[in-house]
């Protein structure tokens, strides 16, 4: 089970201790080892705070949908549970930012799991050996599956918002970047800049979004061409003075 703890620090301690009462075992942060007949009593506790329920199988699933295309089963997960020093946190979240991967809770991250003993787990494995680099830890727990309809689309949800939100945001920069150049025109080298950084991160966003549908076959395209667009009305105005 994982779950988003409080913000407020007052409220953080009440919930571990709530749940170690009930022979709950911490595995991490907001990561708890629940006994069967204990989960109705844990998700009556976590109710409020987006309680996602886990459960490790011996098989690997893939990935689910419905004939209405709905995601029904996210498959098989690796779920990478970490603490790095604080230093270092920012450097790990920009290649979390880039890697296709569900945010959990706080310092815990679901991966797509790997099918086959041949596949490769590179975003595992670039992650786990980022952590070591910067000296860090991680726990990483392997066939791991949603377990819930409710929990798997909370978790699809907050894919598409960060898609969504990422391509919304390098549209309106582009779009203010272009509006700025054709008012005043000056210092283009400076925009030029500008526009180059926006084109990097659109490009990250254009590989995670393609991630995420090779796995969850999600769609993406409104979104991409939308940006897409943005920038390239923005590089032929620059390109044309």
């Amino acid at each position: 089970m994982v779950y988003r703890a409080p913000r407020n620090d007052k409220n953080r301690g009440i919930i571990p201790n709530e749940l170690r009462s009930l022979g709950c075992t911490q595995l991490h942060k907001s990561l708890w080892e629940i006994q069967e007949e204990k989960i109705k009593k844990v998700l009556q506790i976590l109710q409020k705070h987006e309680p996602i329920l886990l459960r490790r199988i011996r098989e690997i699933r893939k990935p689910r949908r419905n004939r209405k295309g709905k995601v029904t089963d996210i498959g098989s997960l690796s779920i990478v549970a970490y603490n790095i020093p604080n230093g270092k946190r920012k450097l790990l979240n920009r290649v979390l930012r880039k890697t296709p991967c569900i945010p959990l809770c706080r310092a815990v991250y679901a991966f797509p799991h790997r099918h086959t003993s041949f596949d490769k787990n590179d975003a595992v494995d670039t992650i786990l050996k980022l952590i070591e680099t910067n000296k860090g830890n991680a726990k990483v727990l392997s066939r791991i599956v949603i377990e819930d309809s409710t929990s798997i689309q909370q978790v699809v949800d907050a894919i598409e918002e960060r898609i969504r939100k990422e391509a919304l945001g390098i549209t309106a920069l582009s779009e203010r970047l272009y509006a700025k150049i054709k008012e005043c025109g000056s210092d283009m080298a400076h925009q030029s800049e500008k526009l180059a950084n926006l084109r990097q991160r659109y490009l990250t966003l254009k590989n995670a979004a393609g991630a995420y549908e090779e796995w969850l076959k999600l769609n993406f395209s409104k979104n991409m061409l939308k940006t897409y667009r943005a920038i390239k009305k923005t590089k032929d105005f620059i390109e044309q003075d």
